[in-house]
């Protein structure tokens, strides 16, 4: 692994592991605000708060993904937007001395 992709790939564990330990959070504020508080109220601002902390779990492990695989996905993005023009022929892009 080069240098550059093995310094991002070092920020996948602890973006995962935040990502998931605040889905945990999250789940556990909306069990709460569903089934343990029995005032309407105070359930839902429960719900909301999980409801966030889903979100910003989703984001925290998306980002973590994001890290760890950014060459790859830098190359196929490179493999989409590089493409040939239609009048080119196959050997436009060779070398002429």
């Amino acid at each position: 692994m080069s240098k550059s992709s093995s310094e991002s790939a070092i920020l996948f564990k602890p973006l995962l592991t935040a990502g998931i330990i605040i889905l945990a959070f999250g789940i556990i504020c909306i069990w709460i605000g569903t089934s343990v508080i029995s005032l309407k109220e105070e359930g839902e601002g429960f719900k909301i708060i999980g409801t966030r902390f889903l979100v910003g779990a989703a984001v925290s492990i998306g980002l973590g993904f994001l890290a760890k695989y950014f060459t790859l996905i830098k190359y196929i993005l490179r493999q989409f937007l590089d493409k040939k023009k239609p009048e080119d022929d196959k050997y436009s892009d060779w070398y002429r001395p």
